[in-house]
């Protein structure tokens, strides 16, 4: 069996602002160090949780550039580059490959409803072409209950013969079993293309079915769970593992706040910062009845 080029459990990380909407640098860089000596393997940047389609492609970079020079070692981030244009998505995900990342995780265009399997595979290539450089490991991003364009198994068979290496694997965010399977079985095709989970409630079946480990939100709250879990996941005990890093998800859900801003409270709960509750719009903060709300249903303080 090929040996994946990335396992582990990676954080999307959450992005801190300002009263002004511009990213907190240091905050945001003392953040990520906080997450990997918290247990993160590595750590994606500028993902869904870090709400990365309301920053500029110049605000990421920046942020990303900001990260490697406070000292974190590039070749434990892999870089969100998801983009509507092939050009931003390409200069993103360029930017990261220079930067000497491990990688980038790229949504498929995603204003079109309906797009093809045909067009997906040339904006995805297109993308690949640009860069054109051997060192990328790109990372599909299947999240159709957000993009609304769904990544097929054929699809990403596809892009994996036509690009071996490069195309490097899939996170999947879907939360659907057979879907998980389904994908679990492209990789088998093409060893070496790892599968990522999108939720740690799926970690323990990905790894089960020869996947990679997980990307999920959670992990910016509870990574010392998550990676107990991750090395522990052929214990005996595995399933009462896997039961509890999925506390927090659950009073979360149960509460009907936006995951994001739920999260980021809880960051700025256990931080004693009170800016981390903030989110950029079109997102809005909870309001202190809400926060209150939130923090009230768990049942137990979520440790630091």
């Amino acid at each position: 069996m090929t040996e994946l080029s990335l396992r582990g459990v990676f954080a999307p990380t959450l992005t801190p602002i300002r009263a002004d909407l511009s990213i907190d640098l240091p905050a945001y860089t003392e953040f990520c160090h906080r997450l990997l000596e918290g247990g993160c393997h590595g750590l994606v940047l500028f993902g869904t949780n870090s709400e990365a389609t309301s920053f500029s492609a110049r605000e990421r970079m920046a942020a990303v550039d900001a990260v490697i020079e406070s000292g974190v070692a590039p070749e434990k981030l892999v870089i969100g580059s998801g983009a509507a244009s092939v050009v931003e998505a390409a200069e993103l995900t360029r930017h990261a490959v220079r930067s000497g990342c491990h990688g980038a995780l790229t949504l498929p265009p995603f204003y079109y409803p309906g797009v093809s399997d045909e067009g997906l595979f040339r904006s995805f290539a297109a993308v690949l072409d640009r860069v054109n450089d051997d060192r990328l490991r790109m990372y599909f991003y299947h999240i159709p209950q957000v993009s609304g364009i769904p990544l097929s198994p054929s699809l990403l068979s596809r892009l994996a013969q036509a690009y071996p290496g490069q195309a490097a694997g899939v996170k999947d965010s879907s939360g659907d079993v057979d879907t998980l399977q389904g994908l679990h079985d492209v990789a088998a095709q093409y060893p070496g293309f790892a599968v990522f989970c999108g939720t740690e409630a799926l970690l323990l079946r990905n790894m089960q079915g020869g996947g990679g480990g997980c990307i999920s939100g959670m992990a910016n709250v509870l990574p010392h769970v998550i990676r107990d879990l991750f090395d522990n996941w052929m214990a005996d005990d595995a399933e009462d593992r896997q039961n509890r890093t999925n506390w927090v998800r659950d009073a979360i859900l149960e509460s009907g706040f936006n995951m994001i801003a739920s999260l980021k409270v809880i960051v700025a709960d256990q931080t004693g910062r009170p800016g981390w509750s903030h989110v950029r719009p079109p997102l809005v903060d909870l309001t202190e009845a809400e926060q209150g709300q939130l923090l009230a249903r768990l049942s137990q303080p979520v440790p630091a």
